[in-house]
């Protein structure tokens, strides 16, 4: 029942953001989209020091269940002001409250492993496949419901997805206690937030983790905003084939997701960075072949979803291996900090790298996958020199 909750809650987070775009986007506002797409983002990126340390003092559980409720609260709000200033705080308020259920999330997933008689990364595996599932169907539901009841109540559908999310967390027991010393609590206090973080900073082997993903998230964000160019521009498609392309890689995402569910993954780390490697190479070979081969429309798309199809399952494996490496790593208590960390720096590799790509447009979609490819393989290799080369905690 949880897990089908969740993903009825994750084609909710596509819908909403699907609906928010076509609001602001008739808004005919300048800059209306780009302040929605900072809007989405800053909030949460800015606070999330602090969830951190807030899941880690709190149960995940009952915070998850009222991030969740907030969560609907705020967007049946949203469903009847459609005005950009509504639009606007709204959004920042869900980045706040989607940061807080994504921290609370990561540090339920061994309690639920555990709950479920599941080994961790069979349960980061199932969380992947659910999303990805999300990924795939919100776009088309999010699209149906606007066209056909409008943006207010596709935000109506998405806030009732939450509420149903935050009943069945609290029905379900899921809950992760946590042990609180006064003493502890009251030197806590006096501790600034950095010397709260620094433990977890002081691990070489989560932090070269960490920054490879982050150098492989901003190569990643390259390509994707180049994607709509490459396919519009370099293959001259349209809509459909941008949508099936979006498909294939949704596709190989729940495929690589259902594969490293069967997969015992006693060594995640180097899953974690051979994944990164293909994904990067699969940019790499797009960049190739369009750049020194050319394509046709045709053979374009036909390469172009090959790749996205492995794409798309090495990034489901590196998403998982990378998550359970991070849990097994760190000690239970730090799960809500490694989370943030882990949030906050892909979230700055996502917008830095969301504007070196657009340096690349209109006509440079070749070069920006060319580029991204590179630093995606740069990501996954040396990241796993670099780790390899580190103390190893434990194998």
């Amino acid at each position: 029942m949880l897990l089908a909750t969740l993903t009825i809650s994750t084609i909710g987070d596509e819908i909403s953001l699907i609906t928010l775009m076509f609001r602001t986007a008739g808004d005919r506002t300048a800059f209306a989209v780009p302040m929605l797409l900072v809007a989405q983002l800053l909030p949460g990126l800015l606070v999330t020091p602090y969830i951190g340390r807030l899941v880690d003092a709190r149960d995940a559980g009952k915070l998850l269940a009222g991030a969740a409720l907030a969560d609907a609260v705020v967007l049946s709000w949203m469903a009847y002001h459609s005005d950009l200033v509504s639009t606007m705080v709204g959004a920042g308020v869900l980045s706040i409250l989607f940061a807080v259920g994504g921290t609370a999330t990561f540090a339920l997933i061994p309690v639920l492993a555990t709950g479920l008689g599941m080994t961790l990364a069979r349960a980061n595996a199932v969380l992947e496949f659910v999303r990805s599932a999300g990924m795939l169907a919100g776009p088309v539901v999010g699209g149906a419901l606007v066209a056909w009841g409008g943006a207010g109540n596709a935000l109506l559908f998405d806030a009732a997805s939450f509420a149903l999310l935050a009943v069945v967390v609290l029905g379900s027991g899921l809950r992760r206690p946590v042990e609180v010393d006064v003493d502890a609590d009251a030197d806590d206090q006096a501790r600034t937030l950095f010397a709260e973080y620094l433990p977890v900073l002081r691990d070489r082997r989560i932090v070269i983790m960490i920054g490879a993903l982050a150098l492989g998230v901003f190569a990643s964000a390259i390509a994707d905003v180049a994607f709509v160019f490459l396919v519009t521009v370099s293959l001259a498609a349209g809509a459909m084939a941008f949508g099936l392309l979006t498909a294939c890689w949704a596709g190989g995402m729940m495929a690589g997701a259902a594969a490293a569910g069967v997969w015992p993954m006693l060594r995640p780390a180097p899953l974690a960075f051979a994944s990164a490697i293909v994904m990067g190479a699969m940019m790499l070979a797009i960049g190739v072949v369009g750049g020194i081969a050319g394509m046709t429309m045709t053979s374009g798309l036909v390469v172009v979803g090959i790749a996205f199809v492995i794409g798309g399952a090495a990034n489901s494996v590196h998403n998982v291996a990378v998550r359970t490496m991070l849990q097994r790593e760190a000690p239970a208590g730090a799960h809500g900090k490694v989370a943030a960390i882990y949030s906050a720096v892909t979230s700055s590799a996502g917008i830095l790298g969301y504007m070196a790509g657009g340096m690349f447009m209109p006509t440079g979609a070749i070069d920006a996958y060319l580029l991204g490819g590179a630093l995606g393989v740069v990501a996954g290799g040396v990241g796993w020199l670099l780790f390899t080369a580190s103390r190893s905690k434990d194998a």
